[in-house]
């Protein structure tokens, strides 16, 4: 998981990680063990947030993979889709972070 392997990049560039999944707490917990996250991950088992932020998959057939970058004022600055191929998706929206922080 590039998250995971990004974390400490995150976390230098001032950043807060979450995980959200509509997987429950158990899952999200063993999935976090399993990869190393030292970040948050969130069960959305009742669909809340998958609502809030409109990424339900046509036909019920699960979720999209998004990525936000959120700014301190609660902005989103940058959304990440990923449904074809997630490789690079963590290291774009770090390269997101970073210009706009201005610390490229």
């Amino acid at each position: 998981m590039e998250f995971v392997q990004l974390q400490d990049e995150f976390l230098s560039a001032g950043t807060v990680t979450v995980g959200i999944s509509t997987d429950g707490v158990e899952r999200q917990r063993q999935f976090g063990e399993s990869y190393g996250a030292r970040f948050p991950l969130l069960s959305d088992q009742d669909g809340e947030i998958v609502r809030l932020y409109d990424v339900r998959r046509w036909f019920g057939l699960g979720t999209m993979k998004v990525t936000y970058v959120i700014d301190q004022e609660g902005m989103i600055r940058d959304a990440r889709h990923s449904e074809l191929s997630t490789k690079g998706h963590s290291r774009r929206a770090l390269e997101r972070v970073m210009a706009l922080s201005g610390s490229q």
